[in-house]
């Protein structure tokens, strides 16, 4: 049997799963996999898709040969032709569009079924570990984990290359070769045809080994991975801030894994392990006035009134710019939407529509309310943060500060200059500002 752990598929298929899609690729390893499964009546449907990545003159042979196969064991199968980017790594990028045509693919109640087996684990754990991870521990594939709102799993992991190839010999089975898998200027294959059978011929134990330890590491990892979603389900507020005061009593490590914990929840790449650090040291130690702040490939780590916020990037804002607002629609202004609602009794009143813009903040501005009070002390009163004020847009009309839209992610209701507020039967102006900062 090549399907090692069938209990933990059983068990995998018994949580309403309607449907089992195995990855074709028209190799010995999901062939193998097929046709065990077609033949060993797990007792849901059983379809395939294969993508055609058009990489080699092959290509549509392959597909072929998959159609044909599939039509052999009365299984339904998916074609699906994806266009690869030949910049950079064509490996990785074929991986992305492969996945990509997975997710589309797949429907609720699926469980995607990859052949990956114990030789390309061992090929995975000596890249990692040459190649270097911020991760603990020896990694490797993960045997299930999510995609696309479904389950994806490895049932071969714990078999080994030449089993399959038996398996397929046994059963008088037809596979596809790629060409490509030769190639030793690609980094796995090189480890698969070099370094591996010399590691093997010197150390006979060592693969073995490697295995050991990434399954001994696996099992660290989950119990490390726990205890952060313990602490950040501890620290999380209800708008997705950190709160400082239970995070400090956590120590400087345990941060750290908590933030890589929820960049996982958010689907977010880590920044390196050394900047993470070092901003964590900076978030629980500097002053209060301090701004500390991590940013990466689109993201950004900061801190507000005792508590640490993971946010998009936004884009520069030109504060001397002015912009003409008309109509009632919607638009897109300094990485927000500004939104205007006209409602009797509530807002501001505009003599001049053709003279309503938006401004940006430069400094000193001021609104009458009560009295004369700075727009710095309603921010500050407001608790609105320092990367949002520069960012919202000041209603003015004949050059005169005549409302702060309001800010529901932040929780601040709009501010209206005290002579312009609507009466109870006017037509008022309400202006609000959605802006888009948590990830």
């Amino acid at each position: 049997m090549i399907v090692r752990n069938k209990r933990e598929l059983e068990r995998l298929i018994a949580d309403d799963i309607a449907r089992l899609v195995v990855a074709l690729s028209g190799g010995a390893d999901s062939v193998a996999l097929l046709h065990w499964l077609v033949h060993s009546q797990v007792g849901v449907p059983v379809v395939a898709i294969h993508i055609n990545h058009g990489l080699q003159k092959e290509a549509s042979e392959w597909q072929k040969f998959c159609e044909d196969l599939c039509d052999l064991l009365g299984v339904e199968i998916r074609s699906v032709s994806v266009k690869v980017d030949t910049k950079g790594s064509i490996e990785e990028n074929a991986r992305l569009a492969r996945y990509a045509a997975f997710e589309e693919f797949l429907r609720p109640r699926d469980l995607l079924l990859l052949a990956h087996h114990m030789d390309d684990q061992l090929e995975t754990v000596l890249l990692n570990l040459f190649r270097g991870s911020e991760v603990f521990g020896v990694q490797g594939m993960p045997v299930k984990r999510a995609i696309a709102g479904v389950k994806l799993f490895r049932p071969l992991l714990e078999t080994r290359r030449h089993e399959i190839l038996s398996y397929c010999r046994k059963n008088k089975l037809s596979w596809v070769e790629d060409n490509t898998n030769m190639d030793l200027g690609m980094d796995r294959n090189f480890l698969r045809h070099e370094l591996l059978p010399k590691i093997a011929a010197r150390f006979p134990a060592a693969e073995q080994a490697l295995i050991n330890a990434h399954e001994r590491d696996t099992q660290a990892l989950q119990l490390i991975e726990n205890i952060a979603e313990s602490d950040l389900d501890s620290a999380l507020s209800d708008d997705d801030g950190l709160s400082l005061r239970v995070i400090g009593e956590l120590g400087e490590l345990r941060v750290v894994n908590l933030l890589r914990e929820l960049m996982r929840r958010k689907q977010v790449g880590f920044p390196s392990g050394k900047a993470l650090r070092q901003c964590v040291h900076a978030m629980l130690n500097s002053p209060r006035d301090a701004a500390p702040l991590l940013a990466w490939g689109g993201y950004e780590l900061r801190r507000h009134d005792d508590f640490i916020f993971l946010l998009n990037s936004m884009p520069q804002v030109d504060i001397s710019s002015v912009f003409k607002i008309q109509g009632s629609e919607p638009f897109a202004v300094s990485g927000g939407l500004l939104s205007i609602e006209r409602i009797k009794g509530q807002g501001v009143t505009v003599n001049n529509e053709m003279g309503l813009e938006g401004r940006f903040r430069q400094g000193g501005e001021k609104i009458r309310r009560k009295q004369l009070r700075t727009l710095k002390n309603i921010f500050q009163e407001n608790q609105l943060p320092s990367w949002v004020r520069n960012r919202v847009p000041l209603i003015y009309e004949a050059d005169q500060l005549i409302a702060v839209p309001g800010i529901p992610a932040w929780n601040m209701c709009p501010i209206e200059a005290q002579d312009r507020q609507a009466g109870s039967q006017e037509l008022g102006w309400v202006f609000s500002f959605e802006i888009r900062d948590r990830v």
